[in-house]
């Protein structure tokens, strides 16, 4: 398995450009995933700076609908004309994140129709392989509500806000041999809740990688610390964190797991 993060919140070095976003571009079984696809054209420039081909992209799959995981597919769309799209249906719908008793949209909108782009989008009920061993998460089971916090995201049912429940949200898995690849967008589910529905459907089989956000702020980063060792469940041999994971997330994860946590910023790359 490869992995390039084109986008991410962090950047170093000339030549790349980082914005509040993600996306992973990853190589595995003979196939090439863009997983989610930050918020601009950015994935663009920065596939082109990193001299990686996005027209021969196999399939693109979005995690949910925010602007900064889905808001780079129209330029995507500009460049690649056969990939398969993955979402959930309501990954289209209104999205309004609350900030000081003001609605702001953070939800994405292409230009046209989907019907009138040459790429067929697939709508994801449930779970579902995309390709031998690639699997897509969208039944997220409730475990607990530890690292949960959904508090400021609404969406719109007809004329009015409700708390978001994230129904749009889905992970990926990639089996190769015994090893178990897992990556996820933002885990507004809860990456306890992401974790542990992967390790039930893979038969109790240890997760040996995580890539993604995390969403590790407010509340949720206060009170960190008395949850981290729950992660040791999962036999995890790497976390690859970025985006909402944040900084101080990172650092106390990093803590932590000193030997298995890295930090995947724009233009990271492992092969494993």
């Amino acid at each position: 398995m490869e992995l390039v993060t084109l986008v991410d919140n962090v950047v170093y070095g000339e030549g790349l450009v980082g914005e509040h976003g993600s996306s992973f571009l990853i190589k595995s079984k003979g196939v090439k995933i863009l997983f989610d696809t930050g918020q601009t054209q950015a994935i663009l420039s920065n596939a082109n700076y990193l001299a990686e081909e996005l027209h021969d992209v196999d399939f693109v799959v979005l995690s949910h609908g925010h602007y900064d995981h889905c808001g780079g597919l129209e330029a995507f769309l500009s460049v690649n004309h056969t990939a398969k799209i993955f979402l959930k249906p309501k990954a289209f719908g209104e999205k309004i994140s609350m900030q000081d008793n003001v609605q702001h949209f953070v939800g994405f909108k292409l230009k046209k129709p989907i019907e009138t782009y040459p790429n067929e989008f697939v709508f994801v009920e449930g779970d579902m392989e995309i390709a031998e061993g690639i699997h897509l998460i969208g039944d997220i089971h409730t475990y607990t509500h530890d690292l949960v916090d959904t508090s400021r995201f609404f969406v719109r049912d007809t004329m009015n806000l409700v708390q978001d429940p994230f129904s749009d949200e889905l992970f990926m898995v990639i089996t190769e041999g015994q090893r178990r690849f897992i990556f996820t967008g933002c885990s507004h589910k809860g990456i306890l809740n992401i974790l542990k529905t992967a390790y039930e459907k893979n038969g109790h089989q240890r997760l040996n990688y995580v890539f993604g956000g995390m969403h590790f702020s407010g509340a949720l980063l206060r009170h960190l610390d008395q949850y981290l060792m729950q992660f040791k469940r999962f036999g995890i041999e790497g976390l690859y964190v970025n985006h909402c994971t944040g900084i101080d997330g990172y650092f106390r994860l990093k803590l932590k797991f000193p030997q298995k946590v890295y930090y995947a910023f724009t233009g990271f790359h492992v092969e494993l």
